[in-house]
């Protein structure tokens, strides 16, 4: 039962999910600027912000005109044929994260594991849990060879959510969780050579230099991002809410354990259009007309 009438899939939940990654968005835009950076740099992650709010909304509001279930098997093999992908495209130091579009380069899990999560859920309930096992157990393991710890430790928790629904516990079910947990684990031990970046990985270390209290005020920024998905996983009584909420909130944590970069805060246009696309998929996900 929801709260106050209102429907996880209603306008005020829509305009939450996007209230809710403004102060991440704020904080990392005026540390880049106060850092003297070119508006062509902290620009982009605002017009990032701008375009990922059309396209969930428009992910939300969207009649498929296909049946929800082929949706999820596209999106799964699509997401998992990108993630090949990144390990066939030429890398940085070895590192197999980004897919070039034209001048653009994508951090393709930032910006397509979100809407896999979505249909990770889909597909364990109208294919089989084992299905969406196997999807899982493929994406953890592209990410493996990237290698990308974060994502991977990020996918793992959130697809034990899904995986482990209450008393419908098994063992297969989890022996599935154990080995995602297993492979994100041997993730950790690839060395990323990669150097980290201030205005991208250090944001909030760059933000707590240029004022006093900033990184308090950028954590308590990113401590904002999980909540709308974990608050609509408990009014919606399903778990892609609550899978997406452990997602997001791994991927927060993530920096300050390695290096990596932080959501929507630091500069990258990956992790912005997939949070925000993540937020639209969920809606529509607990949609009554779903």
């Amino acid at each position: 039962m929801t709260t106050g009438g209102q429907h996880p899939g209603s306008p005020r939940s829509a305009l939450l999910s996007l209230v809710a990654s403004v102060p991440a968005l704020a904080v990392g835009v005026l540390a880049m600027r106060a850092s003297d950076l070119a508006a062509g740099v902290w620009g982009q992650n605002v017009a990032a912000w701008a375009a990922g709010a059309l396209l969930g909304l428009g992910v939300w509001r969207a009649r498929a005109p296909v049946p929800a279930p082929i949706v999820a098997v596209f999106t799964a093999l699509f997401t998992l044929g990108a993630l090949v992908a990144t390990l066939l495209a030429r890398g940085m130091d070895g590192v197999h994260r980004w897919l070039s579009v034209g001048p653009v380069r994508l951090h393709a899990a930032a910006l397509l594991l979100p809407l896999l999560l979505v249909a990770l859920e889909r597909l364990a309930r109208v294919r089989g849990w084992w299905v969406a096992a196997l999807v899982a157990v493929g994406v953890v393991s592209a990410l493996l060879l990237q290698p990308d710890a974060a994502q991977a430790t990020a996918v793992a928790a959130a697809a034990g959510v899904l995986l482990l629904p209450g008393v419908r516990r098994s063992v297969p079910r989890v022996i599935a969780v154990v080995s995602l947990l297993v492979i994100a684990g041997l993730s950790w031990l690839r060395r990323d050579p990669l150097a980290p970046v201030p205005h991208v990985e250090e944001i909030v270390g760059l933000a707590g230099t240029l004022w006093t209290g900033g990184a308090v005020v950028a954590i308590a920024a990113l401590l904002l991002l999980p909540v709308p998905f974990l608050q609509a996983g408990r009014e919606a009584g399903r778990r892609t809410g609550l899978a997406l909420g452990a997602y997001v909130s791994v991927t927060c944590l993530a920096p300050f354990v390695g290096s990596f970069p932080v959501p929507v805060m630091g500069y990258g246009i990956s992790p912005i259009v997939g949070y925000l696309l993540r937020a639209g998929a969920l809606l529509r996900s607990a949609s009554p007309r779903e």
